[in-house]
């Protein structure tokens, strides 16, 4: 396995905070990032979660600078509140490398993430072909402040404004959460009239929606979409396999790119500032297709982590093997001195002795 080094032999830094690691999104953007520092072994990642709290988020970030890192990667909770603490450490001359949301500012080096205005209109137009441009939909923010779900509520309706027979029935803030949504919408499902599509910001969430409407309204028509795609058991393609969401739209997670553009800075090579990653839709035309090469990328993902750890523990028993060595060959040394000494010793007792019977005899003629 090849491996990049930045030119000099320091062991880096990276703080990463991030916004929550509480869903399954987040926590694969966590595992890219691992596997991916498998091929930069001068490089460590330390993890802070904010767990949804941006001043929590901001004592983090403050943490980090304090620690002197060698650079961070921070995904905003919520885009005002961050934003200070962000400038501060970009101020202070740490490289800032902003995933998935951003700051209110530009002062960071690196950007990377998909463009959730344009996911937001790719989902207006599958909409409104979904619904043959008349319909009703029922939308599902993640967070209202952060950029994310502002950009796609954007996006889905600067598309759908231009259908005018497809119209809004509400509003359901999930916070990104499973059960945050299904508990919001079931306060709120007696009070909404009927609807034909639930779109909502993350996948989870309209898997959590559809659990609420099936109990509450059965044997509806209701078509729900998410985002994320993500790969695996109990994630979007999966939903869309086993189809309790009719589509969803990758969106992905950069913890790859974040890694490589964080050598890119730190060994001073060129890179780019804003780093936008594509968005496709997933539905029944091709979903078995994505479902096949995610799980083999999973499987590749998995293997490059087991690899990673046998290399250390090699690593850790060379290491331990070279101590050994060396306490054995101190031993070996010590040994020979002291011998070399106990031998010199002997040789000069004999001498002497030798010595002591000469004079004896002498002693003894006279």
């Amino acid at each position: 396995m090849a491996c990049h080094q930045p030119q000099n032999t320091k062991k880096f830094t990276i703080g990463f905070s991030q916004c929550t690691g509480g869903d399954a999104w987040r926590r694969q953007m966590k595992v890219a990032m691992e596997g991916e520092l498998a091929f930069y072994p001068d490089m460590k990642l330390v993890y802070r979660d904010a767990e949804n709290d941006s001043e929590k988020q901001v004592a983090d970030i403050e943490a980090f600078i304090h620690d002197k890192i060698d650079l961070l990667i921070v995904s905003p909770n919520e885009a005002t509140p961050i934003t200070p603490i962000v400038e501060k450490a970009f101020n202070a001359g740490i490289p800032v490398i902003v995933v998935d949301r951003k700051t209110s500012s530009s002062m960071y080096n690196a950007y990377i993430g998909a463009d959730n205005f344009e996911i937001g209109k790719l989902a207006g137009s599958y909409i409104a072909d979904l619904l043959n441009e008349k319909g009703k939909v029922l939308e599902i923010w993640g967070l209202p402040g952060s950029t994310p779900a502002m950009d796609r509520h954007r996006g889905l309706w600067e598309t759908l404004k231009e259908f005018p027979q497809i119209e809004s029935v509400g509003n359901i803030y999930g916070k990104w959460e499973q059960d945050t949504a299904r508990l919001q919408l079931k306060k709120a499902i007696a009070t909404l009239p009927d609807f034909d599509v639930l779109f909502a910001h993350n996948d989870v969430m309209a898997y959590g929606a559809h659990q609420v409407l099936q109990e509450v309204r059965p044997n509806n028509n209701i078509r729900f979409i998410g985002i994320d795609a993500l790969p695996g058991p109990g994630a979007g393609i999966q939903f869309v396999d086993d189809k309790i969401l009719t589509a969803t739209f990758l969106y992905p997670t950069g913890g790859e790119e974040s890694i490589r553009t964080a050598y890119q800075i730190l060994s001073k090579q060129p890179y780019e500032k804003e780093n936008v990653l594509h968005s496709t839709v997933v539905d029944a035309r091709n979903v078995r297709v994505m479902k096949l090469q995610s799980d083999k990328l999973l499987n590749q993902q998995k293997d490059i982590v087991r690899q990673q750890q046998l290399l250390n523990e090699q690593i850790q028993t060379y290491y331990n093997q070279r101590i050994l060595i060396y306490i054995l060959l101190i031993s070996l040394i010590t040994l020979v001195i002291f011998g070399s000494i106990a031998a010199m010793s002997w040789r000069e007792k004999n001498e002497i002795n030798k010595r002591l019977e000469i004079k004896n005899q002498e002693i003894l003629w006279q």
